[in-house]
């Protein structure tokens, strides 16, 4: 028995000796942390859409500020500076098209008016209808597109509807003339639907006033709407009269000043 326990008791140290330096010693490549590999990655994509300040220091606002605040400024009159991309010319067919339809309309009704004097039965609708037919589809209401660029493509430009092609003095057609490229500021209500039958979801422009880089007025007022609502009623602001209210409040107050 002595002999065994002998045995035992050298035994016991012998092996916690071998399995301290274990224990005990450095842990040696275990746990060291390694340099940093460097890995040359391409850039980050910038998702910020934003090509332009929310709101210029002069206070007009961008496309950008005004979409990102659509429920804060839809269905108010806003002013918006921003780049003209393209204003939309009827297809020179079509307009001929088109033209050529109403011609033949206008003979219709000046020969059914000279029959009528001559007295032969008014042409019921049925018999007037074929008259205003054809084969050509309808020139696209008046509408220019903005954008914070002058390289914005046009499906995210801005679309400003229902500008008027007359002179508000005179009456005559004034076309608007205005250069692609260059900036301008645009006067009129945000809107999802415009008057004369344009919609976009991210809103446009029902136009009131439109106005180059030094504050002449190109084109005011609006082709569709009464002459009664034909005002600017900008938040903070007076409101003021454009198109032919202001004409008329003009020559009320016998001024007749003209553009």
């Amino acid at each position: 028995m002595k002999r065994v326990r002998t045995v035992y008791h050298h035994m016991v140290p012998l092996g916690l000796a071998l399995l301290m330096p274990l224990a005990a010693g450095p842990a040696r490549g275990q746990g060291t942390e390694l340099p940093p590999i460097k890995v040359d990655l391409p850039p980050q994509p910038n998702f910020n859409i934003q090509t332009a300040p929310e709101k210029y220091p002069t206070g007009e606002m961008s496309i950008y500020g005004l979409r990102k605040h659509m429920s804060q400024y839809l269905d108010k009159d806003v002013q918006v500076k921003a780049y003209l991309l393209e204003i939309y010319e009827c297809p020179a067919e079509q307009r001929k098209c088109n033209d050529d339809l109403a011609a033949k309309a206008k003979k219709e009704k000046r020969k059914e008016a000279k029959e009528l004097k001559g007295g032969a039965p008014a042409k019921g609708p049925a018999a007037a209808a074929p008259a205003m037919t054809g084969g050509c589809r309808p020139c696209d209401q008046p509408h220019f597109f903005l954008g914070d660029t002058p390289t914005t493509k046009l499906d995210h430009g801005l679309l400003v509807a229902d500008y008027p092609l007359k002179d508000w003095n005179t009456g005559k057609a004034k076309p608007l003339v205005a250069k692609a490229g260059d900036q301008y500021v645009v006067t009129g209500t945000f809107a999802i639907n415009s008057i004369g039958g344009f919609a976009a979801s991210d809103g446009l422009i029902i136009h009131k006033k439109f106005q180059d880089a030094s504050g002449k007025i190109l084109a005011e007022g609006n082709a569709v709407l009464p002459p009664d609502a034909q005002d600017i009623k900008l938040e903070g602001r007076p409101a003021e009269k454009v198109g032919g209210a202001r004409i008329d409040a003009e020559k009320a107050d016998g001024k007749g000043k003209k553009l």
